[in-house]
């Protein structure tokens, strides 16, 4: 297998054998592996098997671990783990003229962060921004890759739109010609249903809806364990589906859709002196009545336009990010009754709410990259 050598802490990713790839994409993935479980997944002998595993050692992605006992045989095995050290990715999430930055181990653990403010509309200046954070990152870790997300596949209201549509393969090509890595642009969105992809679906699963809440509402929809895409190369708009009857009118002209109702800006313009969905949440708990039925209401939006997704998929899990925390602060149940007056099936849908900052959307980002590396064809 071949590396590619640079004089900085910029060093692709090494190109490795399929198969290879294959193989520590599943040590990885299942934080650590038996050999046997290793050849059993993929079909390998333990001639074939040793020789990849000596490939991966070599390339510094392996290394073997203690015997720990395995519940699927009941007997100690030998394990090998992944040096998720071993290179960083680097991803930068844009919002309107901001940039934030994060670098991932592979495993998705940030190691380093940034920011920076972009003064004009050009995509040159963006892609000199990824240069510069590529430059100081690199300055301490190995980084094997970069991606900028944003809203690609959504015209909306925020503005970073016609600037992360103004990159086009000419600014990737000469970023990669700079500086000897690839940069990858995609969609937020598609970012972080591939980042909660990985740590949300367990052995036997391989369906996943995802749904983001903020200015706008995002989806991201897995089947068979990859990211759908439409014609525009986005899931597709679930944003407009009715879901109050007498709810109020969005900027499009519908009367009650989900986004007249759970979307932060429509939460934040009914409650007109609030700073924050921060607050108009801390209101809601003090007894304010008008947040209070505010977020009720965006709760009970949430959780119908929920079932009908659930309804028409029917996937493994449901994972709600974004600002969701926020929203179904002690309105969990509110959600829940909306999903199953909405949910046509007999049995209760498995939800997951992880953790959320902004910064995830970079790491989203970053993580996208890392997957890029380790699959020609990831999503």
């Amino acid at each position: 297998m071949a590396t590619h050598l640079l004089p900085t802490g910029i060093q692709r990713w090494p190109e490795i054998h399929p198969t290879t790839q294959a193989a520590f994409n599943q040590v990885l993935w299942h934080g650590g592996l038996p050999r046997t479980e290793i050849a059993r997944k993929l079909g390998l002998s333990r001639t074939r098997l040793t020789a990849i595993t000596r490939d991966l050692e070599a390339a510094g992605l392996l290394v073997e671990g203690g015997r720990e006992q395995r519940s699927t045989t009941g007997r100690p095995a030998e394990m090998l783990h992944a040096v998720t050290t071993a290179y960083q990715f680097l991803g930068l999430h844009l919002h309107g003229s901001s940039v934030i930055a994060a670098l991932v181990d592979l495993d998705g653990r940030v190691v380093w962060e940034d920011r920076a403010t972009l003064d004009t509309e050009s995509p040159d200046e963006l892609v000199d921004v990824a240069g510069e954070m590529l430059r100081k990152a690199s300055a301490t870790f190995r980084v094997a890759a970069v991606a900028i997300c944003g809203p690609l596949a959504r015209v909306g209201l925020d503005t970073a739109s016609a600037r992360i549509r103004a990159v086009d393969r000419g600014h990737q090509d000469r970023f990669e010609r700079e500086w000897s890595v690839p940069l990858w642009v995609d969609d937020d969105v598609i970012a972080l249903t591939a980042f909660e992809q990985w740590p949300q679906l367990a052995d036997g699963q391989d369906s996943m809806v995802l749904i983001s809440v903020g200015e706008e509402i995002g989806f991201g929809i897995v089947t068979d364990r990859r990211i759908m895409r439409g014609a525009r190369n986005a899931a597709g708009r679930f944003d407009h589906i009715p879901v109050l009857a007498d709810g109020p009118r969005c900027p499009l002209g519908h009367d009650g859709c989900l986004w007249s109702v759970c979307s932060t800006t429509a939460v934040h313009g009914a409650v007109p002196d609030a700073g924050s969905l921060t607050e108009i949440a801390a209101r809601a708990e003090a007894g304010d009545e008008l947040a209070a039925v505010v977020l009720e209401r965006a709760a009970a939006g949430l959780g119908t336009a929920a079932g009908h997704l659930v309804n028409l998929l029917d996937p493994d899990k449901l994972v709600l990010t974004g600002e969701s925390h926020t929203v179904l602060r002690g309105r969990i149940e509110t959600f829940r009754s909306a999903l199953r007056a909405t949910h046509l099936g007999g049995l209760e849908v498995e939800v997951d709410m992880p953790e959320f900052d902004f910064v995830e959307w970079a790491r989203a980002a970053a993580a996208l990259a890392l997957y890029r590396c380790l699959s020609a064809d990831p999503f």
